[in-house]
Order: C-alpha cells, then structure tokens, then sequence
C-alpha cells in the first residue's frame, strides 16, 4: 500500500496528478491514489478545496490536520481496507451529498474514526459487506448509517460496536449483522427533516436516545432494545409509525419540546427493578395516537417504578395509558402525579400477580382503572383520583378491596363500575365533580361516602331500572348537592347508610334529587320516589 498526500495549496481535482505526492508537504506529480493506496490530508495540504470529480476507491482516507473543504457533489469514495478506515477532522469542511462507503468482505475488525464535527460537516457511511467488528469511535458524529448493500436488505453481516455516537440523518440495520452489548448511546440528533430508522428485526442491546430540537425520526419497522437499556426522548419527535417500540426503560423527563407519536403502535417496557418508565414532566410534552405503554417483564424480582408527569398535565394531550401484562413482582406508580388508564388486565390476558403499592400523595387517572383478580391491591393512605372532565372511563375493581381513598372528581366526566366497588373499612369514597354510575344489581362497600363542593354530584345505576347500592360502613358520612338519577324512574342507585346521624345536619339544605322522568325539576330535600334511599 502506497501513501498519497494532498498537497495543492488551493482548489483541485481529486483525478488530477497535480495535486498528491508521496510526502506530507512533497512535491506534487504523484500517481493519483488507487484501490491499492492510502489517501491522507493533513494540515500541509492546505486550506483550499479538493473536489471530487471521480469517485474513488481508496484503502483507507485520514483528513487528520486538514482545514479546506472536501466537495463530494454527487460523488462517493469508497475504502476497502481494514483497521482504521477512515479518521475525520474537525477542521474540515464538506460539501455535496458526502457518502464513504465501506466495501471490504473479510472477517477483520475496521473502525471509523470521523470525530465529533457538526451537522453540517457529516459524512454519511454504508458498509456493504463483510462480518468482522465494526466499530464507530467515541463522539464520532456520522450523518447517514446504512449497513445495507444499497440495494438488498443484506449487506454487513458483522457486529456492530462502539462508543456513544451521534447520528444525524438516516439509520438503516442489516438483515445479518448483529448489536453487540454496550452501555454506550447511540444519539439521534437531526434538527430538522424526518429521519427513518430501520432495524431489520436487529436487536440492539444499547441506549437509544432521541434528542434533536426540530428533528424527527420515524421508525420503519419495530424497534427493539435490550432489557436493561434505556430509549430516551429528550426532544423533537419520535414517531413509532403504528410500529412497536420494545425498551427495557422508557424516559422523557425534561421540559423540551418532545413529541411521542404512536400511530396505532406501542411502547413494550421489558425492565424491572427500576424506574422503568418515567414522563415526569409534561412542559413541552405531547402524545398522539395509541398512547399505550405495557409492561410485560414476567419475573418476580424486585419493584417496577412507573412515574407519570408531575407538573403541566394536560387531559388528552400529554398522558399515557399503563398496562401491565405480566410479572410477580411490585408494581409502584409514584404519588402526585397524573396517569392517563390504570390497566392490570390488558383485556383478560394479563398474568400479572404481584402486588400494586403507591407513593403516598394524589394520583391523578385520567383513564381507566381496571384491577385482575390474580393481582394483589396494597393498602395505604394515598388517594386515587378519577378525574377525567369528558366520556365514560371504567372502574373494574376484579374483587378486589381497594383500601385506599377513591375520589371521583371530574367534571364532565362519568365514571362506571362494571363490578361492585370495596373500599377498605376506613377509606372513604369522595365525590367532588362528575357522575359516578354503580353497576347494577351490586352492593358497593366503602368506609364512609363523602361529597365535597357545591357542583351537582350525580349517582347513578349501569343500568336504568335495576338499582345498584352503596353500603357505608362508617356512619360517618357528609353528602351535599348531590343528584341520583334513573332514567326509568324504577330503580337506580343507592346510598345504603348504617346510622341514622351520619349526615351534618347544616347541609340538608343542600340535598338534591333529579327525577327525569317525572318532569319534578331540581328541589332540595325532596322525596326519592322509591329510590329506597335511607337517612
């Protein structure tokens, strides 16, 4: 292998003699480097622009120390050697639609080299072919990844390896290459344009981080990362594109402006032990789509920490929906924060039968809460909040006894049992705002049924005709403006009370009841009309 410098002082074609010499500094006359040479640019060649007018094939390219302009046009250069390939500068310019491509089919190790340049100075890279360790420097930036031949979804057949890199344009896997186990991230940094990423069914058993303010990156199949990995989404958008996102940890937990685009995908969370999924502030924070995220690790070791946004919860904009299919382990989500659906079922199939435990604090479900029968509900002080302010959301307690307080408290909202709702004997059920419908034909228990504010409460049976009750389990209870209601006027619901002096006396006055169907309008301290509702 033969050197070839670059040593013209100003402009110059690459497939000229007049600008390369077999010295650093050398005179020029030098054959123009082949598939047989080492093409160097150093800090004696100038600062002037060497355009590509051909595209060569070289062994190996170091622009080490070279502060011109390298113009690629429509041109490629191709390195077919092995061991360091290609070795980039900072100093550097590019221009054109720069591409090196990697063409070499042995089973020997290369690396790429091309420093942490910016943007605009990347250089795309294809490796077309052989199995050998391809590894990409630490900070190395690279604009386009393609481990493809450029035709067939075969190409570089190898693993994949390096230290954290930045990625700025396109990602494309390999049918037959593999992602060998690091802890180092591979950033996707675009600022601006969509950008594809294709794994060709690659598991890529390292972080994934998404952090480009005005770019986007859209997947073109699933995407999985290994189980203890973390994708992260620190801004820009992330578009899964009705595909699956598989993460062993999911975390976008600043104030940027970040966008989570499911489409009709998902996110499958497979960590445990851990935080494993965090949204902890919305700022800046949207969610389209399916907004679905399960948790389907199926082991029994240690607590999953689920964190939803603290601050900034906007109903339908910036919520995710939970659901967990698996595992016997704890399942904590942390207090104070807003939820999107609650879902230990996921439709019957859930095989989840550890235990639900809460932070203490307010959690506020904008969603659905549904419980599975195999499950094991903690007790506890903290509040669950049913807070949606539009449609019907589902409370499925499965049998269980949920021993902490429940308070309905949306306004607009409604919120309807499928089962008979138990509370723990010295947890109250709290109405503040919305409608809380009772499933039919059932006896709810609580420790004590409270209604708070002057907004009409509305109490209502599943089903009209067939009344549901609430048995209180306190006598303690205080309820005002509160409205129950039957459409048949036949049935409906009930509040079952233990003692005649559970009601403040002061706040009768406030008692309403609405009787649709028989025209009666709004009174206070009216008559139930066979309601079987006792005082």
């Amino acid at each position: 292998m033969a050197n070839r410098y670059w040593v013209t002082g100003g402009t110059g074609n690459w497939n000229s003699t007049t600008n390369w010499s077999t010295a650093s500094g050398g005179a020029s006359g030098a054959s123009v480097p082949g598939s047989s040479d080492a093409a160097l640019f150093d800090a004696s060649s100038g600062s002037g622009t060497a355009t590509l007018d051909i595209s060569p094939t070289v062994q190996t390219l170091t622009m080490t120390g070279f502060t011109g302009t390298l113009a690629f046009g429509t041109n490629t250069i191709s390195l077919n050697s092995t061991a360091v390939v290609f070795t980039g500068a900072t100093t550097m310019t590019v221009t054109g639609t720069p591409q090196i491509i990697l063409t070499n089919s042995s089973g020997t190790a290369r690396t790429i080299s091309s420093q942490a340049v910016t943007e605009a100075n990347s250089i795309s890279f294809r490796i077309t072919a052989g199995t050998g360790t391809l590894t990409i420097s630490t900070n190395s930036v690279v604009r386009d990844l393609d481990f493809t031949d450029g035709v067939n979804p075969t190409g570089y057949g190898g693993a994949f390896q390096g230290g954290v890199n930045n990625v700025y344009g396109n990602f494309k896997a390999s049918t037959n290459m593999t992602q060998g186990a690091f802890n180092n991230a591979l950033n996707f940094v675009a600022t601006s344009g969509v950008k594809t990423i294709t794994t060709a069914a690659v598991v890529f058993d390292r972080p994934f981080t998404f952090n480009g303010v005005g770019g986007s990156w859209q997947l073109q199949d699933a995407l999985t990362i290994g189980a203890t990995r973390t994708c992260t989404l620190t801004a820009g958008t992330l578009d899964l594109n009705n595909f699956t996102l598989t993460t062993g940890i999911f975390s976008s937990n600043n104030s940027n402006t970040r966008t989570l685009a499911f489409g009709t995908g998902k996110i499958v969370v497979t960590g445990n032990n851990a935080t494993v999924c965090t949204t902890n502030t919305a700022t800046g924070l949207t969610v389209t789509g399916n907004k679905r995220i399960e948790f389907s690790y199926s082991g029994s070791t240690g607590t999953r920490v689920i964190t939803g946004v603290s601050t900034g919860a906007i109903e339908g904009t910036n919520l995710l929906d939970f659901y967990v299919t698996a595992g016997s382990d704890i399942i904590n989500f942390s207090g104070s924060r807003s939820y999107g659906t609650f879902d230990f079922s996921n439709a019957g199939t859930s095989t989840f039968t550890g235990t639900w435990s809460n932070a203490s604090g307010t959690n506020n479900v904008y969603g659905n809460l549904i419980l599975n029968s195999a499950m094991v509900v903690g007790s506890g002080a903290e509040i669950i909040a049913m807070r949606a302010t539009s449609g019907t959301k589902t409370i499925t307690s499965a049998a269980q006894t949920m021993d902490f307080p429940l308070t309905i408290n949306g306004l607009g909202g409604t919120f309807a049992c499928s089962d008979a709702l138990t509370l723990g004997s010295t947890r109250a059920l709290t109405m503040t705002n919305g409608t809380l419908q009772l499933a039919a034909g059932t006896t709810s228990t609580v420790g004590s049924f409270v209604t708070t504010g002057t907004t009409l409460k509305y109490l209502q049976s599943t089903t009209p005709g067939t009344q549901a009750t609430i048995s209180d389990a306190s006598g303690t209870d205080t309820v005002t403006y509160l409205s129950v209601q039957d459409s048949n006027a036949t049935g409906g619901a009930t509040w079952d009370a233990t003692s005649t002096t559970n009601v403040n006396a002061g706040n009768n006055a406030g008692w309403v009841f609405r009787m649709p169907d028989f025209g009666g309008g709004v009174g206070s301290g009216g008559t139930c009309f066979g309601f079987g509702f006792r005082i």
